[in-house]
C-alpha cells in the first residue's frame, strides 16, 4: 500500500513542473506577438468639415471671415486671419465654390462652433455643432481617415 502514494509524489514532482512551464511558454509567447502589433504607422491623412453658407445672395457675399472653434482652441484667433484664405495651406479656407474647409487633426473634434463675419468684423451669426464621426479606414488599434462631415450655416435675412 505504500507504493501507491510514492508513486502519484513521483508523477506530480514531473507533471506539476512540465504543465508549469508549457503554459509560462504560451504566456511569453503571447506577450511577445502582441508587442509586435502595437506598433503603428505615422498618419498620413487629414480629416476635414466642408462648411456650406445658406441665405439670401446678399447675406452670403456679406460674410468675408469665419472662424472655427473647438472648446477654447480657435482657428483662426480672430476673423482678421480668415479673410479671403483662398488656396492657402490653411486650417480653414475659402473654396472656390464659397464653402469652407476646415481641417482637423488625426483625433477630430466632436463638437465646432462657427462664426461667420462680415468685411467689418461684426458677428453675423454663431452656430454650435455635434458631430458623431465614422471611421472608413484604418483600424481601431491605429485609427484611420474619419468620413467628411459637410455642415450647412444658414445666414440669417
Amino acid at each position: 500500500m505504500s507504493a501507491a502514494p510514492n508513486a502519484r509524489f513521483r508523477v506530480e514532482l514531473v507533471l506539476v513542473p512540465l504543465v508549469a512551464a508549457v503554459c509560462m511558454a504560451f504566456i511569453i509567447g503571447a506577450i511577445v506577438l502582441d508587442k509586435g502589433a502595437g506598433s503603428c504607422p505615422e498618419p498620413n491623412w487629414h480629416n476635414h468639415l466642408t462648411l456650406s453658407l445658406s441665405g439670401s445672395p446678399a447675406a452670403v457675399s456679406s460674410v468675408s471671415a469665419i472662424t472655427a472653434c473647438a472648446g477654447s482652441n480657435c482657428v483662426p484667433m480672430n476673423p482678421t486671419f480668415a479673410k479671403l484664405a483662398t488656396g492657402a495651406p490653411s486650417l480653414l479656407a475659402r473654396q472656390g465654390d464659397g464653402s469652407w474647409v476646415l481641417n482637423v487633426d488625426t483625433e477630430p473634434p466632436t463638437a465646432v462652433t462657427f462664426r461667420a463675419y462680415d468685411a467689418a468684423g461684426n458677428l453675423l451669426v454663431q452656430q454650435s455643432n455635434t458631430f458623431n464621426w465614422t471611421r472608413v479606414g484604418g483600424t481601431e488599434q491605429c485609427g484611420g481617415p474619419m468620413g467628411a462631415m459637410a455642415v450647412p450655416l444658414r445666414l440669417p435675412g
